[in-house]
């Protein structure tokens, strides 16, 4: 800007220096017989106008003084000096030169246009030291110098604003006020001005007339962008100045989020949601710049600072941690944000979630009633929120109360009333809401998938597997549900549906798209293989102490009391697929003794026995097996075999957090010949530690302690028979890729089992090789 003035002034110069130099011409020609000092001033002079075009102010200035000095009678060359020392920036001797000027007659008009050009020096000297001054932090000192600038250069915009900026900084707001309303009259389609006496009313105590200013800021015309954008983030500071969250929330609608519009919708969000009162927001004085005030006649301010808002930093980390479900930073995060703003009732719900997801339930309820209480009404929606917190803990009377409370209230969305009456037992009248909700709400992709996730949470799988698949077709569905869909459509008995939806869940795993931790990547993937498996092959060889019961082979005949070396094999083929795990399986089955001591009986082919049959698991939550069959044999008679089998394990699948774990595997089966009347019974249980070996990470050795029982109808020696003692297994996995974890393992188990009742069967060396393929 000042660069700008500069050329200005010498331009106004130049033209000056060109009247006065045909003036100069003209009196020459009138003296026909100058004397030598006329005509020595004469030749300086025309020097001094010379040197001032080719802008050699200096020479300029020495040869002027050398025609005044000469001839000191010549109004037009006290000017020539006057213009070089302006244009030198001898601004007090350029006046000086005026003042002699001024007692000689001559040319006004040149006289006047130096004045002027004296008085845009002055204004242009102070307006740099106004500068200066604010970059210094010296306020009163910017005030001194611009009160002058303004008082020689009343036009100069860039100096009445920049002039209203620092009396607003130094709290002179009637001051302020009076030359913003002047500067509006000057410049009436400048927002600047109008934002400017805003602030300065609202300093005075006015904040009526403050937003009048503000909102006719914004309307005015030929904004840009940035200009527009800058004027709403000051009309949000007003209005948060004034206690006006709303309003700041208004204005800042249709502003992109980024750090300046979040951290002032933020405290929109406070002052909306304290109760009585609002967080005080202190108004400071908008930046400004005028570097382009010479081509826009205006300059562009610029919105404060602002201050950091307690603990936002830590909420908005949470936020993000939610969203990418890394919960135990949710958690950390959130406690932070509560410690730092205990009053902010978002970050309280934040704090309740962060410590739901992470199974901390007296954390969130905790932060669930501290939220209910900085509410300025009793609040369903938080109320609801508790109920399920409560529901968690297992104190179901204050989770129904919290419940009961939220309907008493209303305001619920249908689904949110829907979801809380399922979980009161009303599910008739859940299911109507929901039948209403889904008129309401389900035609957009955030509906649906709503709809989805109550259809889940009163237990229609069905419902919440159509939703999920109408939001996914309509584009709705976040990479975060994938895996709420894909149990959906699992536990609807849709199998194909659910391991596609498993598949671009682990996708999105890979892509960045979506955060889980190592071991629910492994879960999904082991979902996806148990979805997906159609058949599977098992063979074992076994050598213990005597034939006996083998579990899912039923009695297997062959020597008493000497050692005996068995081999069984089985195929399955699942026709109707997982069906969420309430499968059915036709299976092939059959043993052999390999070896049976002395008194062995039939060994090889003579001993072998098969059965064909199906078997059914009814209950998918339990591992229940019902089986019936038809067991042949060349040396055995043709029977019926009703069997019913039981199992329960954790930690018999792999780990891939971490290098060992705890095992207890429980098993229990009871078969029925029904034609030779012959009954049977196993029950054993295994208790150990797994620890993976090697490094593949799929080899755990498992040292164990066995116990267990058998009986057999007909046996003629002891029908019962009991051992216990320790054991080691070895498992290798394998047969994975990137959808399904390893569906395949071989085992060898080593025991040494001491009697506790019955004969030598379940006593001594135990030894079994499986293959699961």
């Amino acid at each position: 800007m000042r660069q700008q003035q500069r050329k200005a002034l010498a331009l106004a110069a130049v033209l000056a220096l060109a009247s006065l130099q045909a003036d100069a011409q003209s009196r020459a020609s009138s003296h026909r017989a100058p004397s030598r000092g006329a005509q020595a001033a004469q030749a300086a002079a025309d020097a001094g106008y010379k040197a001032y075009a080719r802008r050699d102010y200096a020479a300029a200035v020495e040869e002027a003084q050398r025609a005044v000095q000469l001839v000191p009678s010549r109004r037009d060359w006290w000017l020539l000096l006057a213009q070089a020392q302006l244009a030198s920036g001898q601004a007090d001797a350029a006046e000086q030169a005026i003042r002699r000027a001024e007692q000689i007659k001559g040319d006004d008009t040149a006289l006047a246009r130096t004045r002027a050009d004296l008085a845009r020096a002055r204004s242009q000297g102070y307006g740099d030291a106004m500068y200066k001054a604010l970059a210094a932090n010296d306020v009163k000192g910017a005030i001194a110098a611009g009160t002058r600038a303004v008082e020689l250069a009343p036009e100069n915009p860039g100096y009445r604003l920049v002039l209203v900026h620092a009396l607003l900084r130094d709290d002179r707001y009637a001051e302020a006020e009076r030359l913003a309303g002047e500067t509006v009259a000057l410049l009436p389609e400048s927002a600047a001005p109008l934002a400017l006496r805003g602030y300065a009313r609202q300093g005075l105590g006015k904040p009526a007339e403050a937003a009048a200013d503000l909102d006719r800021a914004l309307q005015q015309k030929g904004l840009g962008a940035a200009a527009q954008r800058q004027l709403r983030l000051l009309a949000a500071d007003l209005a948060l100045a004034q206690g006006n969250g709303l309003r700041a929330m208004q204005v800042l609608q249709p502003l992109a989020a980024d750090n300046d519009v979040a951290a002032r919708r933020e405290y929109a969000r406070q002052q909306m949601n304290t109760p009585g009162g609002s967080p005080s927001f202190a108004l400071r004085a908008p930046g400004i710049d005028c570097s382009n005030v010479a081509a826009a006649q205006t300059c562009t301010l610029q919105a404060a600072a602002m201050p950091p808002v307690p603990g936002y930093v830590n909420a908005t980390a949470g936020y993000a941690a939610m969203e990418q479900r890394d919960y135990a930073r949710a958690l950390e995060q959130a406690r932070l944000a509560t410690a730092a703003a205990p009053q902010q009732r978002d970050w309280q719900l934040l704090l309740m979630n962060a410590a739901l997801a992470n199974n901390d339930y007296a954390e969130a309820d905790r932060a669930a009633t501290a939220a209910l209480q900085l509410a300025p009404a009793p609040d369903a929606s938080i109320l609801a929120q508790r109920s399920t917190v409560r529901r968690r803990m297992g104190d179901v009377a204050g989770a129904n109360a919290d419940a009961e409370e939220a309907l008493r209230i209303g305001g619920l969305p249908a689904t949110a009333e829907a979801g809380l009456l399922a979980d009161l037992g009303r599910r008739n009248e859940a299911r109507a809401r929901l039948a209403a909700a889904s008129g309401e709400q389900s035609q957009t992709p955030q509906g649906r998938l709503d709809m989805a996730y109550l259809s889940t949470r009163i237990g229609d799988p069905e419902g919440a597997r159509e939703s999920f698949a109408q939001a996914d077709a309509a584009g709705g569905l976040p990479p975060t549900s994938l895996l709420d869909a894909g149990y959906a459509a699992m536990h609807s008995k849709h199998d194909a549906e659910a391991a596609h939806y498993f598949e671009r869940a682990i996708d999105a795993v890979n892509g960045l798209q979506l955060k889980l931790d190592p071991q629910m990547v492994y879960d999904v993937r082991r979902t996806h293989a148990d979805l997906t498996r159609k058949w599977g092959v098992l063979a074992s060889l076994t050598s213990r102490n005597g034939a006996g019961v083998l579990p899912g082979f039923g009695i297997t005949g062959g020597p008493v009391n000497e050692r005996a070396t068995q081999l069984g094999a089985e195929a399955y083929y699942r026709p109707w697929g997982y069906r969420n795990g309430e499968f059915v399986e036709f299976f092939a089955r059959g043993f052999m003794t390999v070896d049976g001591g002395q008194n062995s009986g039939s060994t090889g082919t003579d001993s072998f026995v098969g059965t064909v049959g199906v078997r059914w698991k009814p209950i998918s939550a339990t591992n229940l097996m019902l089986s019936f069959g038809r067991v042949f044999g060349p040396n055995v008679r043709d029977d019926w075999l009703g069997q019913i089998g039981w199992s329960w394990d954790y930690g018999n699948d792999l780990f891939v957090d971490r290098s060992s774990w705890w095992t207890t595997l429980l098993y229990a089966e009871a078969g029925h010949y029904f034609e030779a009347g012959t009954n049977y019974g196993i029950a054993q249980g295994e208790f150990g530690r797994s620890y993976l070996v090697g490094s593949s990470g799929r080899t755990t050795v498992f040292p164990h302690i066995f116990v267990g029982a058998e009986y057999n109808s007909d046996d003629p020696v002891a029908k019962t028979a009991a051992g216990i003692g320790p054991g080691v297994r070895l498992r290798h996995w394998f047969r994975e890729d990137v959808y399904n974890a390893p569906r395949s393992y071989w085992d060898v188990t080593l025991q040494y089992r001491a009697r506790l009742t019955g004969d030598d069967r379940m006593q001594g060396l135990y030894f079994n090789t499986l293959l699961n393929y």
